[in-house]
């Protein structure tokens, strides 16, 4: 490394424990010799501020356990890489930075405020797709001691056990931050929430175990996969809302904090999706148009009835921790109050795909059930009378249980009270079975119906059961339709 006067009296000045200046901290900068290698400067005290803004660097910068007591201005500075670990400083102000390789904050401790944390979901909402949700923030004014809007870093943004301390709702503010390689926040501990708005990472984002007050990373494209999992705490809302990420988006372990902790995945694009938490969350869990190629979830973890939103949820294939049986299946539908009967063909399309056909008529059983609840009274009492004598066409069985049934007590009934010919003719010999199945087929005769005049409380049974024909045959015509018309 090639020591310029000003380096080497900030290196001595470290060493020795003593302040040095922000000045003659940016002239040891300015003046560093690319050739030379990165500009390192360890363990410094720097008092006053350091500002750094719209410089090109030919280098790399690496201020390595340094304690800065004002903030870093690296607004728009260019370098080869940049590297802050082990250091702290009241705010690191770099929008519009850019970086050719990797960006480095693992072990840093950025801000000073020691206020209560923030959650996510605690400022003025709107409602949009249902959804409660904050108000895209006004950039210029968002306060937070971390700042990396439009910043550009052409390796990957390594965090891991980086200490951001708020005391307004962001302690990271990344709106369009672009990432060639991986965001890594393991371990990560923020007193606020995290902004990353329409960030695009080419490869993964990792929050494993960290601490947070709420992600706001609506519109994120990631390359590879999101890893909000083992230990993964948040006190506030995470919101992917419209995110993209080829891979696979995890929460397994994660736990969601009351009472503002909820999860807001709408239209959420992913390969796979992890769903199993450490605990069920207080807040809702919001799938609203999101499309998933396999769903893993838990039911142990399923948020409380009237806070899942799965309308329009579209997945391939479920999975889950324990297995599940298809009415547990059904009661996570019935979770979401609101939810349209798509939501049981949706269940009904993927078991289909994995070959179950009794579990997909069990589902649009169900589905044609949810229906009904929508009508008229009298539409209400018709779908009742479908459901218990056919099952709206799903349970064919049930209507020649019933035919049987009226066949039985209708021949024990006339083998006792045997009606009288009609005309007293007498030509044909009378037969229970026979009487009482042409009673009960409508349209098609076989010629016991006329040739019989059943009187008194005989008739009263007979008229019972042509009606009980007309009825039964009306809703199994009715039901296979609908079943026909929708499978």
């Amino acid at each position: 490394m090639a020591w310029t006067g000003a380096l080497r009296r900030v290196q001595r000045a470290a060493t020795r424990g003593r302040t040095v200046s922000g000045r003659v901290l940016q002239q040891a900068v300015a003046d560093h010799d690319a050739s030379g290698g990165p500009c390192r400067i360890q363990g410094a005290r720097v008092a006053g501020p350091v500002d750094l803004s719209h410089r090109q660097l030919e280098f790399g910068l690496e201020f390595v356990e340094c304690r800065f007591s004002d903030p870093l201005d690296l607004r728009g500075m260019q370098a080869v890489s940049l590297d802050l670990s082990g250091s702290s400083a009241p705010a690191v102000l770099a929008d519009g930075l850019s970086v050719d390789g990797d960006v480095r904050l693992s072990g840093c401790v950025i801000g000073t405020a020691s206020g209560e944390p923030t959650a996510l979901g605690t400022e003025t909402a709107v409602v949009r797709d249902g959804v409660r949700a904050p108000r895209r923030v006004a950039e210029p004014p968002a306060e937070a001691p971390l700042r990396l809007a439009d910043a550009r870093i052409a390796g990957s943004l390594t965090a891991d056990e980086l200490r951001l301390q708020s005391s307004g709702l962001w302690s990271l503010f990344a709106p369009r931050l672009r990432v060639d390689g991986a965001i890594q926040g393991r371990g990560l501990r923020a007193t606020g929430a995290v902004y990353l708005r329409d960030v695009r990472v080419a490869h993964a984002v990792y929050f494993d175990g960290a601490q947070v007050g709420g992600i706001d990373a609506t519109g994120l494209s990631c390359g590879r996969g999101f890893y909000a999992d083992w230990g993964f705490r948040s006190h506030g809302q995470i919101l992917l809302r419209g995110a993209t990420v080829e891979s696979v988006v995890t929460f397994h372990d994660a736990e969601l904090a009351g009472p503002h902790g909820e999860l807001i995945l709408s239209r959420l694009t992913t390969s796979r999706l992890r769903l199993d938490l450490r605990a069920a969350p207080p807040g809702r869990i919001v799938l609203r148009d999101a499309r998933v190629g396999v769903l893993v979830d838990d039911s142990a973890t399923w948020p409380a009835a009237g806070r899942l939103d799965i309308e329009g949820l579209v997945y391939q294939r479920l999975g889950s921790i324990t297995p599940l049986s298809l009415k547990d299946r059904l009661y996570w539908l019935a979770l979401d109050h609101e939810a349209g009967v798509g939501v049981f063909e949706q269940l009904a399309a993927s078991y289909q795909a994995a070959g179950d056909e009794r579990a997909v008529r069990a589902v649009r059983h169900a589905r044609e059930r949810r229906l009904r609840r929508g009508d008229r009274l009298t539409g209400r009492i018709w779908g009742a009378l479908q459901d218990v004598l056919f099952g709206y066409g799903y349970a064919p069985r049930r209507a020649l249980l019933w035919l049987l049934v009226l066949v039985a007590g209708g021949s024990s009934w006339f083998s006792v009270h045997a009606p009288a010919p009609a005309g007293g003719s007498g030509q044909r010999t009378f037969d229970p079975v026979l009487y009482c199945v042409d009673l009960l087929i409508p349209v098609v005769s076989l010629g016991y119906r006329s040739a019989f005049d059943p009187a008194g409380l005989d008739k009263v049974v007979a008229v019972f059961l042509i009606a009980s024909g007309w009825v039964l045959a009306t809703a199994v015509v009715s039901g296979a339709s609908r079943a026909l018309g929708r499978g």
